[in-house]
């Protein structure tokens, strides 16, 4: 039994000083590594660029364009004939009801959106990998607990044998703390499963190889305060999502006036300069500089303007109402987060009292029961009622972080 004991024991130390040799992971460095690897980070930004890339006015078609053509023809005839052509063509809309105007400002619209889009995107993966990275340090504060637990069963039953080697205690109190270290170990093994998985699971989320080693440096920072009038202030102002439909809205406003500038005539200007040359028995050329403006209306098209402003005035109208339904969800969502936060905060003042008062009791437990003047069964509950309170501690405590982030994501601020 001291041989098992003991191998127990190596294989916990092994694993304290594999750990000891690892990479150390702070929040801070997780968010890093997440902005700077996570996959789906990079495809939001590229797609951001995408958006940006696409808001020029020669998109929109506000400046002009210029093409050039030209060729060489050749035919085998009683005399050779040799035929080349150049051409330069110019073309500008002078007018077009401002429908160009407008979509420039469109694509601006939507360039705003895919940097809006972006960051919301990103806030969702920072969002997670900080709840990730809670949720690892309350596996590894449970891991630790169940290591001290285990040291504690260990030395119990060390004592307890010795004690039954010199014939003190019968053999009953010498199962009963084989059976408890037993149980205390599978708990210890069961909690570094947890804690390794959830290792690998941060892993991918950083954007790296899960089987990356490292160890975590638990979160010890206070918690923030929070006025809640400006909570509003800033979820209005700042909160991404509620932002991306507002910039929406601006859309399909731009969006009825393109419609409507297609009831206008539009106005072009055109330009074109062409070279020819023919080689048959010497040579003969010519240039040509050609220019004009052309007017077009629209008099009658089934319809279909009429129809396509009218869908863009409704499409406008949608767009209100969700951004109304918006900004009730987002005030929702933020008083749900504040007293949540408020709550979880009173929650873990309590574990804290009641590990306070686990650990004393532990303690004088501990005395008594050395002094052989409280049983086994009175030691094992106060030490298992000491594992619970440490545990519902470190839980309490995750939870308030959990919704301390969900406050900051909220109000537009988790990224500062």
């Amino acid at each position: 039994m001291k041989k098992q004991i003991l191998l127990i024991a190596l294989l916990i130390f092994s694993s304290i000083s594999l750990v000891n040799a690892q990479e150390a992971l702070t929040l801070e460095s997780a968010i890093q590594i997440a902005l700077d690897k996570n996959l789906n980070i990079k495809v939001a930004k590229n797609q951001a660029e995408i958006s940006d890339n696409n808001a020029t006015k020669g998109n929109a078609g506000l400046l002009p364009s210029l093409s050039a053509s030209g060729g060489v023809n050749y035919a085998e005839y009683a005399t050779d004939e040799i035929t080349s052509s150049a051409g330069l063509n110019f073309s500008y809309t002078l007018f077009d009801g401002f429908g160009s105007k407008y979509t420039y400002k469109i694509l601006n619209q939507q360039k705003e959106q895919g940097s809006l889009n972006a960051r919301y995107t990103i806030e969702n993966i920072i969002s997670n990998v900080i709840s990730g990275f809670y949720q690892l340090s309350e596996s590894f504060d449970e891991l630790d607990v169940a290591s001290n637990n285990l040291a504690i069963s260990k030395d119990r039953l060390l004592r307890i044998e010795s004690k039954y080697e010199f014939g003190t205690i019968n053999k009953l109190e010498v199962l009963n703390a084989k059976v408890d270290f037993n149980r205390d170990s599978s708990s210890y093994l069961k909690a570094e499963q947890s804690y390794e998985e959830l290792i690998r699971e941060m892993n991918v989320l950083l954007g790296r190889n899960a089987e990356i080693d490292y160890q975590i440096i638990p979160d010890g920072s206070d918690f923030q305060k929070f006025d809640m009038v400006e909570l509003k202030k800033s979820a209005l102002s700042k909160n991404a999502e509620y932002l991306i439909k507002a910039s929406q809205m601006r859309e399909d406003e731009l969006a009825v006036k393109k419609a409507k500038s297609g009831q206008l005539p539009s106005l072009n200007l055109n330009s074109s300069y062409s070279y020819y040359e023919n080689k048959v028995m010497g040579s003969n050329s010519n240039t040509q500089l050609t220019g004009g403006v052309s007017m077009s209306f629209n008099i009658f098209d089934g319809k279909r303007k009429k129809i396509e402003i009218a869908n863009a005035r409704i499409q406008k109208q949608n767009t209100e109402l969700e951004y109304q339904d918006k900004m009730l969800e987002l005030e929702k969502n933020l008083v749900n987060a504040y007293a949540d936060f408020q709550y979880n905060l009173k929650v873990l003042a309590l574990e804290e009292d009641a590990l306070e008062a686990a650990q004393l009791n532990f303690n004088t437990t501990k005395e008594y029961y050395q002094l052989g003047q409280v049983s086994s069964t009175t030691f094992r509950e106060a030490q298992l009622n000491l594992v619970e309170a440490q545990n519902n501690k470190s839980a309490a405590r995750y939870d308030a972080k959990q919704s301390e982030v969900s406050i900051k994501k909220i109000s537009g601020i988790l990224l500062q």
